[in-house]
């Protein structure tokens, strides 16, 4: 069964749905039913575990949006590494009364995701009998952003199991002090640990990543060609023009445009922090504007009137009218 509601404008396309994650909260997305649903679901809740530690802890907790696909010229594994020194960083400044929520651990982009996801499927078949081939569903039907917004979504809003003692409004994201955006100063301060100019500095960390990460070297040097990776052939001047044309995308994007600006789903997250602190702006006497969600972009808060600025959607989907 679907747990999220679907509106009057569902649709249905090769399996995927549309509707609102959580019912009461106006962003919809598109996402996958049946196994992915049950997966997506599982690791929604086991997100909402590691919330709920932190808040028993009394942690400030900080959702942290940052890139992780390779839309635009970008690379996974580096906006993983990125995303992780933007934690690391953060947690040296503010200290051990945080907690950052760094999407990237949970995604399917990295060991951890993938063995999350498998930790599910083993949980699902304990417990119902039904095994789900989690190979075969990456092959045959990839999670889409929408599956991801919509478990993020779910994260964000969701906040029944809240503890504090304060009044609240339900579906008011309780559990998140503050959102920080990454921007391209926290790119550029990632990539100049490496060398004093940024070129250089991008041209390094490509090189070391090339020498010793072999799917790294794969996703510029191969091609998949009848479900099968096969090196580029250099001799082609096609290939060849591949080949150069994944390296100039690479430096490009890590030098001008890695960050939230440029990042779907980070467009997604700032328009439901966006719509939470309308919410709770119309609520004056539960929240009001004291009682806003913080939010930073590339190391500051952001100026007041950016707190009602909307994003050009990034997965969301548009209700069709009539």
């Amino acid at each position: 069964m679907i747990s999220s509601v679907m509106t009057k404008n569902q649709s249905k396309n090769e399996g995927l749905y549309q509707g609102r994650p959580v019912p009461d909260f106006p962003i919809e997305f598109q996402w996958h039913t049946g196994d992915w649903l049950a997966l997506f679901d599982r690791q929604a809740e086991f997100v909402k575990g590691d919330l709920k530690r932190a808040q028993a802890d009394g942690r400030t907790i900080v959702f942290l949006s940052c890139p992780i696909s390779t839309a635009g010229g970008g690379h996974f594994s580096t906006n993983v590494d990125i995303a992780g020194a933007v934690e690391r960083t953060l947690l040296a400044k503010w200290g051990e009364r945080f907690y950052i929520l760094n999407p990237s651990r949970y995604q399917m982009e990295t060991k951890e995701g993938v063995g999350l996801m498998y930790q599910h499927s083993e949980a699902i078949k304990r417990e119902t009998g039904k095994q789900i081939d989690l190979m075969h569903l990456m092959k045959t039907a990839k999670p889409t952003g929408g599956d991801y917004m919509r478990m993020w979504t779910k994260v964000i809003v969701e906040d029944d199991y809240f503890t504090g003692t304060n009044n609240i409004i339900p579906n008011t994201g309780n559990l998140f002090d503050a959102f920080y955006f990454v921007g391209p100063t926290d790119v550029q301060e990632f990539f100049l640990s490496e060398a004093r100019s940024l070129s250089q500095a991008v041209e390094v960390y490509f090189a070391r990543k090339y020498a010793i990460d072999n799917h790294f070297k794969d996703d510029f040097d191969s091609i998949v060609e009848n479900d099968v990776l096969r090196p580029l052939n250099l001799g082609s001047q096609k290939e060849k023009t591949i080949w150069q044309l994944r390296r100039q995308e690479f430096f490009r994007y890590y030098a001008i445009k890695a960050g939230t600006n440029f990042s779907l789903g980070s467009h997604d997250e700032w328009n439901i922090v966006r719509l939470l602190n309308a919410k709770r702006q119309a609520n004056p006497d539960v929240y009001g504007i004291p009682g806003q969600i913080a939010v930073f972009f590339d190391g500051r808060p952001i100026p007041i009137p950016t707190y009602s600025a909307p994003a050009a959607p990034g997965y969301e989907i548009k209700p069709v009218t009539k």
